[in-house]
């Protein structure tokens, strides 16, 4: 999940040129080019990054200036303001926030308790397939819940742009399937969703 911060000034075009390259299947050799080049940012660097990632330049250039990305984008933010992931890195752990850069052995803690909850529940015959949802479906990690797994509108939240305050967030738009986002899988495992910034 993208979450381009306020204070990053090209965090937000950078993520709609990320975007645009996922729109065309080529999104992890456009972030890696990126993440590569971290001290070129700029509109220019952006196209020559497209460039060589092989993608559609013409295609990008109008994806990632529409407005079905911007809102993409701007519901990404909404989304991760209304779990508190006010900052990045920030990862849910089956819904358990996790904020900041963190070492192998706290990613460890969390996932290794959320596989004992889940072979719990699977002692008392919860069906494989519905353990994420069972496990995420608790008051802490209910917002996590309704908004990345069911992909409910993210309410009206402060937000890092005032735009984004203003007007409540279409379902169409706020909608975090598997394949639109981080998430992958089946609900039969333990799932990181990572809220990310490309500056």
């Amino acid at each position: 999940m993208q979450n381009p911060l306020p204070f990053h000034a090209r965090a937000f075009p950078v993520s709609q040129a990320a975007y645009a390259a996922h729109l065309q299947g080529k999104f992890e050799a456009y972030a890696k080019i990126l993440w590569d080049n971290m001290s070129a940012l700029e509109d220019a660097d952006l196209e020559k990054y497209a460039k060589d990632a092989g993608l559609d330049l013409e295609k990008w250039k109008k994806d990632k200036d529409s407005e079905q990305v911007k809102g993409w984008l701007k519901n990404n933010q909404a989304i991760a303001a209304a779990l508190g992931a006010s900052g990045t890195p920030a990862f849910f752990i089956n819904g358990e926030f996790l904020s900041g850069a963190q070492d192998f052995e706290k990613f460890k803690e969390i996932i290794d308790k959320q596989v004992d909850k889940a072979n719990k529940l699977l002692e008392k015959k919860v069906p494989a397939e519905a353990l994420h949802a069972v496990l995420t479906g608790t008051a802490v990690q209910g917002k996590y819940k309704r908004f990345v797994i069911e992909g409910k509108p993210a309410p009206a939240v402060e937000a890092a742009e005032a735009e984004a305050e203003k007007e409540p967030f279409s379902k169409a738009v706020a909608e975090l399937a598997i394949g639109d986002s981080p998430r992958k899988g089946h609900g039969d495992e333990v799932v990181i969703t990572e809220c990310s910034d490309f500056q």
